[in-house]
C-alpha cells in the first residue's frame, strides 16, 4: 500500500468517527407507556364522539317531533290536493268524495267545491247547476238513486 491510500484510510476513519459523535440517540420511552398514552387519547375521543352522538339524537328526536306536529291531522304544513277529479285528500291521509255532494274537486285549494256557477266547471257527473248555484242531481241521477 503506499502512503496516499493509508492518509486517504485514516482521512475517512477520522471523518466517519467525527460524524458518529454529532449524531443524537433517540430514546424511547418504556414499552407499555406509549401503548397507556395511546389508550387514553383514543378513550377520550371515543367519549366527545359518544357525547356528540347522544346530543345528535336528542336534536333528531326533537325535529321528528316538530315534523309530526306539523304534518298530523290539523298541523300546519297539512296541505290538501286533489287525488282526481271528485277526490280531496291532505298530507295527512284524510280524504273527501267531492262527488257524494255533487261537486268536483277544487284544483287550486285541493278542497271540494261548494257553490257552482256551470254545470261542466263545478258539478260532478250526474249533477247540474241549479238556480241557488248549487249542484243538484238531474233528473236521471234520482231515477237510479231511488229503490
Amino acid at each position: 500500500m503506499n502512503i496516499k491510500s493509508l492518509v486517504f484510510a485514516a482521512c475517512l476513519m477520522t471523518a466517519s468517527l467525527a460524524h458518529a459523535q454529532s449524531l443524537q440517540t433517540i430514546k424511547l420511552p418504556p414499552p407499555g407507556q406509549l401503548e397507556a398514552a395511546q389508550v387514553d387519547e383514543n378513550a377520550a375521543a371515543i367519549r366527545k364522539l359518544e357525547i356528540e352522538n347522544k346530543q345528535l339524537r336528542e336534536e333528531n328526536a326533537a325535529l321528528k317531533q316538530r315534523l309530526e306536529s306539523f304534518t298530523s291531522l290539523g298541523g300546519s304544513e297539512v296541505h290538501a290536493y286533489c287525488a282526481d277529479k271528485t277526490t280531496s285528500r291532505n298530507t295527512a291521509g284524510a280524504e273527501t268524495n267531492c262527488a257524494a255532494g255533487g261537486y268536483e274537486c277544487e284544483p287550486v285549494s285541493g278542497l271540494c267545491k261548494t257553490s257552482c256557477t256551470t254545470s261542466a266547471d263545478t258539478c260532478s257527473l250526474g249533477f247540474t247547476c241549479g238556480g241557488s248555484n248549487q249542484c243538484v242531481a238531474t233528473s236521471s241521477q234520482l231515477e237510479t238513486s231511488e229503490p
